[in-house]
């Protein structure tokens, strides 16, 4: 399996389980637009709480929430 097949089939395993806290980190990586794009509006329908870790700002807008910036500015 690619790391793209991988991350996959680990969030849909996620989130076919219906946990109550998501911890994402840098989830967009290995993953084409159209997974991308699939990803997004599967957290967008996610009713629990998601703390997530990206340096894709497109992702972080479309995914929204409150931002922390650990280190400096």
């Amino acid at each position: 399996m690619s790391r793209g097949e991988n991350m996959k089939f680990q969030l849909a395993f996620a989130l076919a389980h219906k946990p109550r806290l998501l911890l994402l980190d840098e989830p967009t990586n290995h993953l084409d637009l159209p997974s991308i794009e699939e990803l997004e509006t599967a957290l967008e329908a996610y009713s629990g709480a998601i703390l997530y870790v990206s340096h894709d700002g497109y992702f972080r807008e479309a995914l929204g929430g409150e931002v922390v910036q650990v280190g400096p500015v």
